[in-house]
């Protein structure tokens, strides 16, 4: 998951109207398969709860039913603990204490086989790195020393997978470079180019560790796609959109990323800070 374009106007430039409006910071909300380096998810939007629970909704309906990873990593960002917790945590109501009072409410834990982690970058007041420290937010260390001694690709918690493809994804795509004026002004033409890079690079490119595209790690392709027959696919019951409908604005690129539907399953925010603070986990991740 991490930082994406600006569109409309910069953020430096925005007042509280055009925040309301939409522009500004938009972010892209990316998870990784880092097995075969196959970007699975991806939500644009703003830096909020609700964008990340949505991208989390999402990966969980990807995911085989019932299905938990068993280890996931991210930064320190604060609402990936609660948007773990909320999708993937289970109702439990803590035993009773002795004496006199109400029972106490149930509250979400973490699934027994999840394994979730945090790399917390401690940087400097100009920005820079200083000190980078990993954190296990949900299991046990002996989980978590399984997992990665199970690994085929990394024997510490890191994000260095996802960090890679956000530099490939902003020298491929213009519009995520930083500091330059291409930034992307209207936010369905950047989510199609976006989405336009994001395939080609699983379709198109070869991973030089691996020797093959991520969708042939996948079982999605034969062999290495060239520009020309990756443009020439044509997935079943895909219909290309007229131009009337690109006018009136009336396409998958206008509509927003962050659905109403995913929305209506996110929990009760309080059940959530109850379960953290139940859990003896901060707004950070720290235990």
């Amino acid at each position: 998951m991490r930082s994406g374009p600006l569109w409309g106007k910069k953020e430096a430039h925005c007042d509280a109207h055009d925040k309301e409006q939409g522009l500004g910071d938009c972010w892209d909300h990316d998870i990784i398969d880092v097995a075969s380096r196959a970007l699975i998810v991806r939500v644009h939007g703003p830096r909020t709860e609700e964008t990340v629970h949505s991208a989390m909704v999402e990966l969980k309906e990807r995911l085989a039913p019932g299905h938990v990873p068993g280890l996931m990593t991210t930064d320190e960002h604060s609402p990936y603990v609660g948007a773990t917790l909320g999708v993937f945590g289970e109702s439990h109501t803590p035993q009773r204490s002795p004496g006199p009072g109400a029972p106490k409410k149930a509250v979400l834990v973490p699934a027994p086989e999840l394994v979730y982690a945090q790399v917390d970058k401690q940087r400097t007041e100009g920005g820079r790195v200083e000190k980078v420290e990993s954190r296990l937010v949900f299991g046990t260390p002996e989980q978590l020393v399984q997992r990665l001694e199970a690994s085929p690709t990394s024997s510490h918690v890191n994000t260095a997978f996802i960090e890679r493809a956000n530099g490939f994804d902003r020298q491929r795509n213009p519009r995520k470079a930083r500091k330059v004026l291409s930034f992307s002004k209207q936010p369905a033409e950047h989510r199609a180019v976006s989405w336009l890079v994001m395939v080609v690079g699983i379709f198109c490119w070869v991973p030089r560790t691996l020797r093959q595209s991520p969708a042939m790690i996948l079982g999605k392709a034969t062999h290495v796609l060239t520009i020309g027959e990756f443009l020439r696919l044509r997935p079943q019951g895909f219909r290309p959109p007229t131009w009337a409908e690109i006018r009136a604005g009336n396409t998958p690129f206008h509509s927003p990323d962050v659905l109403p539907e995913r929305l209506a399953q996110w929990p009760n925010k309080r059940l959530v800070k109850r379960s953290l603070q139940y859990l003896g986990v901060n707004a950070r991740g720290l235990g």
